[in-house]
């Protein structure tokens, strides 16, 4: 066997595509490490709503003012956080990135990865605290909630929907930073609120620790863990004697810089995760099978393609417990009559 083998399989996984399977039978007679696989049944945590969680809401941008000025959003998304995500038009409009050359070959060991894409996504403060995401394509920030229907951002803007009207078309002013006010029109997605499930789901969530096995042929060469201490990631690697022949080394598992220390997830489809190395990208979910726990993740090139491009997205399984959520994910490939596989277990915990 040779390394460049198994660098081909996670090179596939990680850039062309992360295809779970259902690996039941092939779980017969494998000795799987306790924690690695979900339970089989799917049941609700006991987290309770978010201080916003009403507000938490999205406006799709249908008409803006006159016509004759750009559109300074193209959407705008309230959680129940208090913070606020800004889609500019420019992120509707954005190619697709190429892949960069030099990515790690360990990038499927863990789910809620960078998406090693050129150039990354960047992060910039703002003065007033507004992150800015991806060179403008995104500005995330909080909200405060000044009464029913109107709310002041911290980029310096405001909203004020109409009537306090949240659900269909509704007419809102934006006062943008200048003090200039626009009435624009849009449609509002709210209906998730009486949904048990999403409301588990879509928060905000820390990271506690992940676990990574990586497999060929049934044999675990490669074991890795990374977990939180004082703010700071900590992580252990273990290889096995082939592992280190085939040329392996720690960081081809894990890096401290690609884990995701917080995640949110949007009730109106969007995830967005926060970087050790303060690194932020946005990406897009759904529920594929609601009822056993199912999730699929669409990295940040694929957010609003609609080419069902299915080279970049990953099913993963959810399973709550109390005021924790588990993601697991498991994803094999067959090279050279070689079986490789990545099982792996990331834990977060509801509130920041």
């Amino acid at each position: 066997m040779k390394r460049n083998i198994i660098y081909s399989f996670f090179i596939a996984l990680a850039c062309i595509g992360f295809v779970a399977c259902d690996n039941d039978d092939n779980d017969q007679g494998m000795n799987l490490p306790e924690g690695s696989k979900p339970s089989t049944k799917f049941t609700l945590g006991n987290c309770e709503d978010e201080q916003n969680a009403k507000d938490a809401i999205k406006m799709d941008v249908k008409t803006w003012g006159d016509g004759k000025t750009d559109k300074e959003f193209a959407s705008i998304e309230l959680f129940g956080d208090g913070h606020f995500l800004i889609t500019t038009p420019n992120a509707l409009n954005a190619p697709k990135r190429a892949t960069d050359g030099t990515r790690k070959a360990n990038r499927p060991a863990s789910i809620l990865k960078k998406s090693g894409k050129s150039p990354m996504p960047t992060r910039a403060n703002i003065d007033n605290g507004t992150e800015d995401i991806d060179n403008g394509l995104y500005i995330y920030g909080t909200y405060t909630r000044v009464k029913d229907g109107v709310y002041k951002l911290s980029n310096n803007t405001m909203i004020e929907i109409k009537d306090g009207v949240v659900k269909g078309t509704a007419t809102v002013t934006y006062t943008n930073r200048y003090g200039v006010s626009i009435t624009i029109t849009v449609s509002i997605d709210y209906n998730y609120k009486q949904d048990a499930a999403i409301r588990q789901l879509c928060r905000s969530w820390k990271f506690n620790e992940s676990e990574v096995w990586l497999y060929a042929n049934n044999n675990c060469f490669a074991y890795g863990k990374q977990w939180m201490k004082y703010g700071r990631v900590m992580q252990e690697v273990t290889l096995s004697p082939e592992a280190k022949k085939w040329g392996f080394e720690e960081d081809d598992v894990l890096e401290t810089d690609d884990c995701c220390k917080r995640i949110v997830f949007s009730p109106c489809g969007r995830y967005i995760c926060f970087y050790a190395d303060h690194s932020i990208e946005v990406g897009r979910w759904e529920w594929t099978d609601m009822k056993n726990g199912v999730l699929r993740l669409w990295e940040p090139v694929d957010l609003d393609d609609d080419d069902d491009d299915d080279d970049d997205w990953a099913d993963v399984t959810v399973r709550f417990d109390g005021k924790q959520m588990h993601l697991y994910h498991d994803f094999m490939d067959e090279e050279n009559d070689i079986m490789f596989r990545a099982l792996g277990v990331s834990t977060f915990s509801a509130g920041f």
